[in-house]
């Protein structure tokens, strides 16, 4: 029997789907997965950029390259993204760790130390780097994958627990299948990878790297995902993971395309959506989602879909993504990723929920198109997504003149009778988003969304002073949760808590002063549009501005100035100004910069 499935997975053409539950996947070996050549080579890489002594290069960092290996197996690094081939996450591990030490190259560490320490302490933070590197998407066996267990015969034997160790461990193991979690939460495998160094890394490995504060800190917060605390060593880190994911997607500089390796452009855009979808960033079956799946179809809301998408695809490095959406749309079409409708890609539809209605501008795709196995979808909508068709959309329409006619575009846009509030989904139509930030309130309130139990019926007018308590309850005034600005601004506040975003010190991007709290631009804007795929952060930017939760200047502008008064240095910083700590605060704000003086201040 085992000789029959030894041949068997020996002799497929192609590796098995990693969510396919009939391929078994042979357990190797540390020196087997690392024989292939492009492996060898990346090793050999390695080892002349370490420039460690052989006998603790041996002990130090094959060691944890081979412990590595051991423990991911076949294991893909993601289900719809980048590496996401069996092998995936060891690839990955060693693109990262090589192209990290590369860059090591070009710093010296620690920053601003004298020559004698950052002789002392090279080896230290070279091996801090390459280690961080390997082991930064280590968490995901333990919580993004479920690996299960095959004896000889083929019989079920368990679900592998990283937590114990390699599954080459547990008895009688000869093979394994793999599904990804559905439950899985994003990026929440970067805070068990601390958990989980102990298996990869000798015990003399990290006492050595915990031999000195500095540098055990910023590996620690590497490891961890916390990049602004991890230095430059996260930024390295991030830069090498950033590099890997954009040659594995067909990313990179332009001349990648000479020798034919650069995918084309449905592919990286039918991958991207795959990937914000499965992260939760394209958000689904709810109120306020971007999109909706009813039977075999996924209905996307067509705006915010695409510029999400555009928005991630240039963050990772990707070059050619067009600027128009109708390129983007004409692609999706042209490949049979996006259903038609009739001569046009968009659609008009209602979308009912428990208590709710929305008509919406929308793209319709084949669910199968992005998710290829039934069993790997999630669960339908409940409720309906009803198309409009051109007679109906026609007979809800009063002649308003060429003003109206020339509001209603497909997108972004409204559809429905004139007296219904706009949709909580589209951003508002492109003149709007290049008026200034001192409009009226009036237009600021008719952004709000149409969620039950917070806006009245459009025939019934919203009074003062409900807005005024709605106000008071709420900072955001039950502002559209899909709005750019409000998106960042919760973005800010979650970062805050979880201690991603630093207050006040030398590189933060968030400082308390007496006058309020001093949001520095257009870095925090740039940070936000970065991280989360999204809009342009000028876009944000602006939106944030309509909000109106700033403090003008007496001249009517939005950015204040400070000067920076340290013991070595002087310099400014310059951003948005919050009177309200309560805003992004959760509890008490801290205590004000004492580095930081107004620049018209006199003091």
């Amino acid at each position: 029997m085992l000789g029959n499935l030894l041949r068997r997975i020996r002799g497929q053409q192609s590796p098995p789907s990693c969510g396919s539950r009939d391929g078994l996947i042979l357990v190797q070996t540390a020196a087997s997965l690392l024989q292939p050549t492009h492996r060898q080579a990346l090793l050999n890489q390695i080892s002349s950029l370490t420039s460690l002594p052989p006998q603790h290069y041996a002990m130090l960092m094959r060691q944890a390259i081979e412990r590595y290996g051991r423990f991911v197996q076949q294991l893909p690094a993601s289900e719809a993204h980048h590496h996401a081939n069996l092998g995936g996450m060891l690839d990955h591990g060693l693109e990262v760790l090589t192209k990290a030490l590369r860059l090591r190259q070009g710093h010296i560490l620690p920053p601003g130390a004298e020559a004698e320490k950052i002789a002392k302490l090279a080896d230290l933070w070279t091996y801090a780097v390459a280690t961080a590197a390997l082991l930064h998407d280590l968490g995901k066996p333990a919580v993004d994958q479920t690996v299960t267990l095959y004896d000889a015969d083929g019989r079920r034997l368990a679900r592998w627990d990283p937590w114990s160790g390699p599954m080459d461990q547990v008895a009688a193991c000869t093979a394994y299948t793999i599904e990804y979690r559905r439950d899985r939460r994003h990026r929440f495998h970067e805070r068990t990878t601390p958990l989980l160094a102990h298996h990869i890394l000798p015990r003399e490995a990290l006492s050595w790297l915990a031999s000195d504060p500095e540098v055990f800190s910023c590996w620690v917060a590497a490891i961890s995902g916390a990049a602004d605390d991890a230095g430059i060593l996260g930024q390295i880190v991030l830069q090498a993971d950033g590099e890997s994911v954009a040659a594995n997607l067909g990313a990179g500089p332009p001349e990648r395309a000479v020798g034919g390796r650069t995918k084309p452009l449905w592919e990286r855009l039918l991958t991207g959506l795959r990937f914000l979808l499965s992260e939760g960033e394209l958000p689904l079956n709810r109120n306020g989602a971007a999109g909706w799946l009813v039977e075999d179809d996924l209905w996307l809301v067509s705006k915010r879909t695409i510029d999400t998408l555009r928005g991630h695809l240039t963050a990772e490095g990707h070059s050619g993504i067009p600027s128009s959406n109708d390129r983007v749309y004409d692609t999706l079409q042209e490949h049979g990723i996006l259903v038609p409708n009739k001569d046009r890609a968009i659609w008009r539809a209602t979308v009912t929920g428990d208590g709710w209605r929305h008509d919406l501008t929308l793209i319709r795709i084949p669910a199968h198109r992005i998710w290829p196995d039934p069993a790997t979808r999630p669960a339908p909508f409940d409720g309906q997504v009803i198309p409009i068709t051109d007679v109906e959309e026609s007979a809800n329409q009063a002649p308003q003149g060429a003003a109206e006619k020339t509001a209603r575009t497909d997108e972004p846009g409204h559809v429905g009778p004139p007296a219904a509030l706009p949709s909580p989904y589209e951003p508002p139509p492109a003149a709007e988003e290049h008026e200034a930030a001192s409009h009226d309130a009036t237009s600021m309130e008719r952004a709000e969304p149409a969620f039950p139990g917070n806006t009245p019926s459009p025939n019934v007018p919203t009074t003062a002073s409900a807005k005024a308590s709605a106000r008071a309850n709420d900072p955001l005034g039950g502002r559209d949760p899909n709005d750019a600005g409000v998106r960042f601004i919760q973005w800010v506040r979650r970062g805050l808590l979880t201690k991603r975003i630093s207050v006040n010190n030398a590189d933060a991007r968030v400082h308390t002063v007496p006058e309020g709290v001093l949001l520095v631009s257009p870095v925090l804007f740039k940070d936000f549009s970065s991280e989360a795929g999204d809009e342009s952060w000028e876009h944000v930017q602006k939106r944030f501005a309509k909000l109106k939760l700033h403090e003008k200047l007496p001249d009517g502008t939005n950015i204040h100035r400070y000067r920076v008064s340290g013991p070595r240095r002087q310099s400014s910083i310059k951003g948005f100004m919050l009177a309200d700590p309560g805003l992004i605060f959760d509890g008490s704000a801290p205590a004000p910069n004492k580095y930081l003086r107004r620049a018209d201040s006199t003091e």
